[in-house]
């Protein structure tokens, strides 16, 4: 019996010689985040954490972009404005800034979804020939991750 694959096998590639499109974009969100850190580190500012933390969703936006164009697909092309948002969160504390950065991550999360949900049916379709959605609490925590940064988001302005 041929040993059937997990769901990430599927998404990093499991071909020997092929890889996903998922594995080039995860490869780019942490190439970002290193290459950030060490540039973060050398800079020798104060402020260090919320830099690294707009660092940190500006890498996921850059995965994202990454994944849009290996794929082909333009609507995750609205990431670069997610990653502008980061960019301006990491250097500004102005609310405007602020609220522009939660609305960049909100956009974010719900594209990782829409990416997610599309390549858990392909991988149900090819490796158990059967069309399962994702499930549905990952759409409900996705949700109320998505309230609470609307309502911090709110707070914050």
């Amino acid at each position: 019996m041929p040993k059937s694959i997990t769901f990430a096998h599927y998404l990093m590639g499991h071909a020997p010689f092929r890889r996903a499109s998922f594995f080039y974009a995860y490869v780019g969100i942490w190439l970002h985040l290193l290459i950030g850190t060490g540039l973060l580190a050398l800079s020798g500012a104060r402020d260090w954490l919320s830099i690294f933390a707009a660092l940190v969703v500006g890498s996921f936006c850059v995965g994202l972009v990454l994944y849009g164009l290996l794929t082909k697909t333009r609507r995750l092309l609205l990431n670069i404005g997610a990653y502008a948002a980061s960019i301006a969160r990491a250097f500004s504390t102005d609310p405007v800034v602020i609220t522009c950065f939660i609305a960049g991550l909100i956009a974010a999360l719900v594209s990782s979804y829409s990416i997610l949900a599309a390549e858990y049916g392909h991988y149900q379709r090819e490796c158990h020939r059967q069309p399962v959605p994702l499930p549905t609490s990952v759409a409900f925590l996705l949700g109320a991750v998505i309230v609470l940064l609307c309502t911090y988001g709110l707070l914050a302005s």
